[in-house]
């Protein structure tokens, strides 16, 4: 059965998260913080639901526990649904709930988030080959300042692991939800 609204007989994921095979006419304004040029979205109650395909969100809806997120207006559903999937929430030194890949190549990913963090304040990045972030390959990237990281020198092929950690004062703050994406072959 194919997915009418996106285009598409691929039954493999949902139908948001399905690139079109077509030529895409949006039914929703383009989202500027996430251009994408084959988008699959759909208006669903006055909302734009676009799902990136390049990454997914790994252990999602962990953080259902946490108080103190708070969910504004210009809020996006990608937005809330990271937030559902927190790793870490510490209300005094937040992290970004837009970690995502805005390229995704063989050997190279470059990683963009909202920068939340006061001056002074920095990120570290971490990416594994396993999703407990125990095993296999670990790499971690400190002093982080800004909203973009590109990352080289990756196994093609290689499914990864990555989040995003706010370092406050020296010491580790809030912790992304883990994204999970896979490098071309």
């Amino acid at each position: 059965m194919a997915c009418t609204k996106c285009n598409t007989s691929n039954n493999t994921c949902g139908c948001k998260d399905t690139p079109v095979a077509v030529p895409f006419v949006p039914q929703c304004p383009p989202d500027p913080l996430f251009p994408d040029p084959s988008p699959c979205s759909e208006t669903i109650l006055d909302t734009c639901v676009k799902h990136r395909p390049n990454y997914t969100i790994f252990n999602a809806l962990n953080s259902l526990g946490f108080t103190g997120l708070e969910i504004t207006p210009d809020t996006t559903l990608e937005q809330v649904y990271q937030m559902l999937s927190l790793n870490v929430w510490d209300a005094t030194c937040p992290c970004p709930t837009d970690l995502h890949l805005s390229y995704l190549g063989t050997t190279a990913v470059v990683f963009n988030w909202s920068d939340v963090l006061s001056l002074g304040n920095t990120y570290r990045l971490e990416i594994s080959t396993t999703s407990d972030f125990q095993g296999g390959t670990v790499s971690e990237i400190p002093d982080l300042t800004g909203g973009s990281l590109t990352v080289q020198n990756l196994t093609a092929g290689i499914t990864y692991y990555a989040k995003l950690i706010s370092v406050c004062n020296g010491n580790d703050g809030s912790t992304t939800a883990t994204i999970a994406f896979t490098t071309n072959s």
